[in-house]
């Protein structure tokens, strides 16, 4: 099934708002300051995607509404935010997330027709890249020092 600009820009400006929201849930989930900042740092680069492809949608006169259907055709995966999982878990499914946001931006990069939407494309392609490796960084960190936190719990209290 192909997609028009239209399908493909109300799709990431859903798929964007869901990551945000996950990102704001996540970071109540840690009493970690430095790890709070850096969760809260992705939700608002999460926000300024959301933005960046609502002002190009208004320029196209394209409305921010997608059916569920169509998002699931799509097969990205949800970032539903589950308070019962862990925070390695939480970690790992954004990381997934962010690893098919990439792939989705930069296949749809090459197929679209307006340069501006393939500058974009490509720009949120390579953000969600970004987002993939601080989460990886930080997924390490907190395996490593899971069970030190456990005995030093205002190491990351912040100031």
């Amino acid at each position: 099934m192909g997609y028009t600009v239209k399908d493909i820009l109300q799709i990431a400006i859903t798929s964007e708002a869901e990551a945000q929201t996950f990102y704001l849930h996540l970071k109540n989930k840690t009493d970690q300051y430095f790890l709070k900042e850096q969760i809260a740092g992705l939700a608002e680069e999460e926000g300024r995607h959301k933005n960046a492809i609502a002002a190009l949608m208004k320029r196209k006169g394209v409305s921010a509404t997608v059916s569920s259907e169509r998002m699931e055709s799509l097969e990205l995966p949800s970032l539903a935010f589950d308070p019962e999982k862990s925070l390695s878990e939480l970690f790992e499914l954004a990381k997934g997330g962010e690893d098919a946001a990439r792939r989705f931006y930069a296949s749809l990069a090459e197929v679209v027709e307006g340069a501006e939407e393939s500058a974009l494309l490509r720009y949120l392609s390579e953000m969600e890249a970004s987002h993939f490796h601080l989460l990886d960084a930080e997924l390490t960190a907190i395996k490593h020092f899971e069970r030190f936190d456990d005995f030093n719990e205002m190491m990351h209290a912040g100031p």
